[in-house]
Protein backbone atom coordinates (compact mmCIF):
# COMPACT_ATOMS: atom_id res chain seq x y z
CA UNK A 1 0.00 0.00 0.00
CA UNK A 2 2.95 2.40 0.76
CA UNK A 3 4.54 1.63 -2.49
CA UNK A 4 1.46 2.41 -4.18
CA UNK A 5 0.88 5.26 -2.41
CA UNK A 6 4.06 6.71 -3.46
CA UNK A 7 3.74 5.41 -7.02
CA UNK A 8 0.75 8.04 -6.90
CA UNK A 9 2.43 10.78 -5.48
CA UNK A 10 5.20 10.67 -7.99
CA UNK A 11 2.78 10.43 -10.74
CA UNK A 12 0.77 13.72 -9.25
CA UNK A 13 3.91 15.49 -8.87
CA UNK A 14 4.93 14.54 -12.52
CA UNK A 15 1.64 15.79 -13.61
CA UNK A 16 1.70 19.17 -11.63
CA UNK A 17 5.59 20.00 -12.33
CA UNK A 18 4.16 19.20 -16.18
CA UNK A 19 1.25 21.72 -16.00
CA UNK A 20 3.26 24.44 -14.52
CA UNK A 21 6.06 23.80 -17.52
CA UNK A 22 3.10 24.32 -19.58
CA UNK A 23 1.83 27.28 -17.47
CA UNK A 24 5.22 28.92 -17.46
CA UNK A 25 5.69 28.48 -21.46
CA UNK A 26 2.20 30.06 -22.30
CA UNK A 27 3.15 33.00 -19.87
CA UNK A 28 6.60 33.12 -22.14
CA UNK A 29 4.69 33.02 -25.30
CA UNK A 30 2.64 35.69 -24.79
CA UNK A 31 5.01 38.10 -22.97
CA UNK A 32 6.98 37.28 -26.44
CA UNK A 33 3.82 37.30 -28.55
CA UNK A 34 1.10 39.24 -26.92
CA UNK A 35 -1.22 42.20 -28.83
CA UNK A 36 1.57 44.45 -25.95
CA UNK A 37 4.73 43.13 -26.76
CA UNK A 38 7.38 44.49 -29.16
CA UNK A 39 6.31 41.95 -31.84
CA UNK A 40 2.28 42.12 -31.36
CA UNK A 41 2.80 45.98 -31.61
CA UNK A 42 5.11 45.67 -35.04
CA UNK A 43 2.51 42.71 -36.46
CA UNK A 44 -0.39 45.14 -35.40
CA UNK A 45 1.21 48.24 -37.59
CA UNK A 46 -0.11 49.37 -40.57
CA UNK A 47 3.28 49.65 -42.96
CA UNK A 48 4.21 52.91 -44.21
CA UNK A 49 2.50 53.72 -47.90
CA UNK A 50 4.49 52.26 -50.28
CA UNK A 51 6.17 49.19 -47.88
CA UNK A 52 5.21 45.92 -47.40
CA UNK A 53 6.01 43.79 -43.94
CA UNK A 54 8.37 41.18 -44.84
CA UNK A 55 8.66 39.57 -41.26
CA UNK A 56 8.97 40.01 -37.85
CA UNK A 57 11.12 38.34 -35.63
CA UNK A 58 12.00 38.24 -32.06
CA UNK A 59 14.87 37.85 -30.25
CA UNK A 60 15.49 37.44 -26.50
CA UNK A 61 18.79 36.69 -23.81
CA UNK A 62 18.73 33.27 -25.43
CA UNK A 63 19.63 34.29 -28.80
CA UNK A 64 20.32 37.95 -29.00
CA UNK A 65 23.80 36.65 -30.06
CA UNK A 66 22.09 35.85 -33.53
CA UNK A 67 21.67 39.48 -33.78
CA UNK A 68 23.98 41.37 -32.45
CA UNK A 69 26.96 38.96 -32.53
CA UNK A 70 29.44 40.15 -30.38
CA UNK A 71 27.75 42.67 -28.96
CA UNK A 72 24.90 41.48 -26.97
CA UNK A 73 26.71 42.06 -23.42
CA UNK A 74 26.17 45.88 -24.27
CA UNK A 75 22.30 45.14 -23.93
CA UNK A 76 22.50 42.61 -20.56
CA UNK A 77 23.92 45.58 -19.06
CA UNK A 78 20.83 47.31 -19.18
CA UNK A 79 19.00 44.33 -18.27
CA UNK A 80 17.93 43.41 -21.94
CA UNK A 81 14.35 41.02 -22.20
CA UNK A 82 13.54 41.10 -25.49
CA UNK A 83 13.52 42.82 -29.15
CA UNK A 84 11.57 42.59 -31.67
CA UNK A 85 12.68 43.24 -35.48
CA UNK A 86 10.48 44.15 -38.59
CA UNK A 87 11.59 44.95 -41.55
CA UNK A 88 9.78 46.39 -44.64
CA UNK A 89 10.85 46.21 -48.23
CA UNK A 90 9.53 48.85 -50.74
CA UNK A 91 8.58 48.77 -54.64
CA UNK A 92 12.20 49.81 -55.63
CA UNK A 93 13.69 47.22 -53.35
CA UNK A 94 14.71 49.68 -50.71
CA UNK A 95 14.66 48.16 -46.91
CA UNK A 96 13.29 49.80 -43.78
CA UNK A 97 13.81 48.34 -40.39
CA UNK A 98 12.93 48.65 -37.29
CA UNK A 99 13.48 47.21 -33.58
CA UNK A 100 11.99 47.57 -30.49
CA UNK A 101 13.95 47.06 -27.56
CA UNK A 102 12.03 46.04 -24.22
CA UNK A 103 14.36 46.18 -20.94
CA UNK A 104 13.21 45.11 -17.38
CA UNK A 105 12.08 49.05 -16.31
CA UNK A 106 11.79 52.45 -17.89
CA UNK A 107 15.09 54.39 -16.36
CA UNK A 108 17.16 50.70 -17.97
CA UNK A 109 15.28 52.11 -21.53
CA UNK A 110 16.28 55.45 -20.69
CA UNK A 111 19.99 54.59 -20.14
CA UNK A 112 20.48 52.27 -22.86
CA UNK A 113 18.73 55.51 -25.27
CA UNK A 114 21.91 57.70 -24.00
CA UNK A 115 24.36 55.16 -24.37
CA UNK A 116 23.54 55.50 -28.08
CA UNK A 117 22.44 59.10 -29.26
CA UNK A 118 25.05 59.72 -32.30
CA UNK A 119 22.50 62.17 -33.97
CA UNK A 120 20.29 65.71 -32.99
CA UNK A 121 17.69 65.74 -30.71
CA UNK A 122 14.37 64.89 -32.11
CA UNK A 123 10.54 65.42 -30.66
CA UNK A 124 9.02 61.55 -30.53
CA UNK A 125 8.76 59.49 -26.75
CA UNK A 126 10.16 61.05 -23.77
CA UNK A 127 13.71 61.63 -25.65
CA UNK A 128 14.91 61.18 -29.26
CA UNK A 129 17.34 60.70 -31.95
CA UNK A 130 17.82 61.57 -35.37
CA UNK A 131 19.94 61.01 -38.41
CA UNK A 132 17.39 62.98 -40.69
CA UNK A 133 16.69 60.39 -43.26
CA UNK A 134 18.67 57.28 -41.98
CA UNK A 135 17.73 56.81 -38.71
CA UNK A 136 15.18 57.70 -35.69
CA UNK A 137 15.31 56.57 -32.64
CA UNK A 138 13.38 57.51 -28.98
CA UNK A 139 12.69 55.96 -25.48
CA UNK A 140 9.55 55.28 -24.13
CA UNK A 141 8.19 53.71 -21.09
CA UNK A 142 10.51 50.53 -21.14
CA UNK A 143 11.42 50.60 -24.82
CA UNK A 144 13.97 52.11 -26.81
CA UNK A 145 12.87 52.07 -30.44
CA UNK A 146 15.10 52.48 -33.44
CA UNK A 147 13.87 52.88 -37.15
CA UNK A 148 16.80 52.71 -39.89
CA UNK A 149 17.42 52.66 -43.34
CA UNK A 150 20.29 51.84 -45.00
CA UNK A 151 19.63 54.18 -47.75
CA UNK A 152 18.47 57.95 -47.19
CA UNK A 153 14.38 57.85 -47.23
CA UNK A 154 11.91 61.26 -46.97
CA UNK A 155 11.83 62.09 -43.42
CA UNK A 156 8.10 61.40 -43.68
CA UNK A 157 8.90 57.79 -44.19
CA UNK A 158 10.69 57.70 -41.00
CA UNK A 159 8.85 59.57 -38.55
CA UNK A 160 5.81 58.08 -39.98
CA UNK A 161 6.77 54.72 -38.76
CA UNK A 162 8.51 55.82 -35.75
CA UNK A 163 5.08 58.07 -34.77
CA UNK A 164 2.67 54.68 -35.21
CA UNK A 165 5.70 53.01 -33.07
CA UNK A 166 4.98 55.54 -30.21
CA UNK A 167 1.26 55.55 -30.89
CA UNK A 168 0.76 52.07 -30.07
CA UNK A 169 3.65 51.63 -26.92
CA UNK A 170 3.05 52.49 -23.68
CA UNK A 171 3.39 55.90 -22.60
CA UNK A 172 4.99 57.05 -20.37
CA UNK A 173 8.47 55.75 -18.11
CA UNK A 174 10.19 57.75 -15.32
CA UNK A 175 14.13 58.49 -15.78
CA UNK A 176 16.21 57.41 -12.89
CA UNK A 177 15.97 59.08 -9.83
CA UNK A 178 19.79 59.66 -9.64
CA UNK A 179 19.46 62.40 -12.11
CA UNK A 180 18.02 64.57 -9.25
CA UNK A 181 21.27 64.17 -7.79
CA UNK A 182 22.65 66.85 -10.85
CA UNK A 183 22.26 70.27 -10.92
CA UNK A 184 19.21 71.39 -13.35
CA UNK A 185 21.72 72.67 -15.80
CA UNK A 186 23.62 69.51 -16.29
CA UNK A 187 20.51 67.01 -16.62
CA UNK A 188 20.61 67.56 -20.60
CA UNK A 189 23.83 67.76 -21.80
CA UNK A 190 24.46 66.09 -24.87
CA UNK A 191 26.34 62.99 -24.08
CA UNK A 192 25.40 62.45 -20.81
CA UNK A 193 24.89 58.73 -20.01
CA UNK A 194 23.15 56.56 -17.31
CA UNK A 195 24.38 53.11 -16.62
CA UNK A 196 24.78 50.04 -14.42
CA UNK A 197 27.71 48.59 -15.76
CA UNK A 198 31.44 49.65 -16.94
CA UNK A 199 30.89 48.23 -20.42
CA UNK A 200 28.36 50.73 -20.97
CA UNK A 201 30.56 53.85 -20.74
CA UNK A 202 34.57 52.39 -21.22
CA UNK A 203 34.07 53.92 -24.84
CA UNK A 204 34.24 57.16 -23.47
CA UNK A 205 35.62 56.93 -20.13
CA UNK A 206 38.41 54.23 -19.74
CA UNK A 207 38.47 52.68 -15.96
CA UNK A 208 40.77 50.19 -16.86
CA UNK A 209 38.92 47.14 -17.65
CA UNK A 210 38.98 45.68 -14.18
CA UNK A 211 36.16 47.01 -12.67
CA UNK A 212 37.82 49.33 -10.22
CA UNK A 213 34.31 50.65 -8.81
CA UNK A 214 32.67 47.18 -8.28
CA UNK A 215 29.91 48.14 -10.91
CA UNK A 216 27.05 45.98 -11.45
CA UNK A 217 23.00 45.49 -11.81
CA UNK A 218 22.70 46.47 -8.22
CA UNK A 219 24.66 50.15 -9.08
CA UNK A 220 23.18 52.82 -10.41
CA UNK A 221 25.60 55.88 -12.13
CA UNK A 222 25.51 58.82 -14.69
CA UNK A 223 28.70 59.80 -16.54
CA UNK A 224 28.36 63.70 -17.22
CA UNK A 225 30.49 64.98 -20.18
CA UNK A 226 33.22 67.71 -19.91
CA UNK A 227 33.66 70.79 -20.91
CA UNK A 228 31.25 72.26 -17.70
CA UNK A 229 32.18 75.78 -17.40
CA UNK A 230 34.97 75.47 -19.65
CA UNK A 231 36.73 72.46 -18.59
CA UNK A 232 37.22 68.97 -20.13
CA UNK A 233 36.47 65.82 -19.26
CA UNK A 234 33.69 64.12 -17.56
CA UNK A 235 32.06 64.00 -13.83
CA UNK A 236 30.76 60.24 -12.02
CA UNK A 237 28.37 59.63 -9.99
CA UNK A 238 27.63 55.74 -8.72
CA UNK A 239 24.77 54.72 -6.37
CA UNK A 240 25.59 51.86 -4.84
CA UNK A 241 23.37 49.28 -2.74
CA UNK A 242 25.21 49.99 0.89
CA UNK A 243 27.57 52.24 2.72
CA UNK A 244 30.33 49.68 3.03
CA UNK A 245 29.91 48.85 -1.01
CA UNK A 246 30.74 52.60 -1.69
CA UNK A 247 33.49 53.00 0.55
CA UNK A 248 35.37 49.93 -0.56
CA UNK A 249 35.21 51.50 -4.34
CA UNK A 250 36.72 54.90 -3.57
CA UNK A 251 38.97 53.06 -1.77
CA UNK A 252 39.99 50.97 -5.15
CA UNK A 253 39.71 54.22 -6.81
CA UNK A 254 41.95 56.26 -5.14
CA UNK A 255 44.76 53.14 -4.85
CA UNK A 256 44.36 52.39 -8.73
CA UNK A 257 46.37 54.13 -11.58
CA UNK A 258 43.22 55.03 -13.66
CA UNK A 259 44.15 57.79 -16.26
CA UNK A 260 42.82 61.26 -15.21
CA UNK A 261 41.65 61.15 -11.95
CA UNK A 262 41.02 64.81 -10.49
CA UNK A 263 39.46 64.15 -7.15
CA UNK A 264 36.69 61.29 -5.65
CA UNK A 265 35.02 61.30 -2.85
CA UNK A 266 32.23 59.11 -0.78
CA UNK A 267 28.98 60.31 0.98
CA UNK A 268 27.20 57.31 2.20
CA UNK A 269 25.70 55.66 -1.02
CA UNK A 270 27.46 57.62 -3.21
CA UNK A 271 31.06 58.16 -4.85
CA UNK A 272 31.48 61.07 -6.95
CA UNK A 273 34.48 61.86 -9.24
CA UNK A 274 35.57 64.00 -11.70
CA UNK A 275 38.00 62.96 -14.73
CA UNK A 276 40.03 65.19 -17.27
CA UNK A 277 41.20 68.98 -17.29
CA UNK A 278 39.42 70.63 -14.44
CA UNK A 279 41.74 71.66 -11.80
CA UNK A 280 41.19 70.61 -8.67
CA UNK A 281 39.22 73.14 -7.02
CA UNK A 282 36.29 73.40 -9.00
CA UNK A 283 36.57 69.30 -9.07
CA UNK A 284 35.97 69.35 -5.45
CA UNK A 285 33.12 71.78 -6.03
CA UNK A 286 31.56 69.98 -8.65
CA UNK A 287 31.99 66.74 -6.52
CA UNK A 288 30.66 68.87 -3.36
CA UNK A 289 27.35 70.01 -5.44
CA UNK A 290 26.09 66.35 -6.40
CA UNK A 291 26.89 65.29 -2.75
CA UNK A 292 25.07 67.59 -1.44
CA UNK A 293 27.58 69.12 0.43
CA UNK A 294 26.92 72.70 -1.01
Amino acid sequence: MASGLRRSASSSGWRWEAIAFACAALVGLAACGGPSSPAGVLRRLTPPAGWTLEKVEVFDRRNLFDLVDGQAEAYFAYRFEQVALARYLGADGATLEATIWQFATPPDAYGFFTANRAGDPAPIGNDGDSDPGRRLAFWQGRCFVQVWARRELTQAELWGLGRAIASALPGGGERPALLGRLPSRWRQAKGLIFFHEEISVESVLWLGGQNVLGLSPETDGLLVPLPLDGARGHLLLVQYPDTEAAAAARDRLQASAVEGLVTSRQSGRLLAAVFGEADSATAGQWVAEVLGEQ
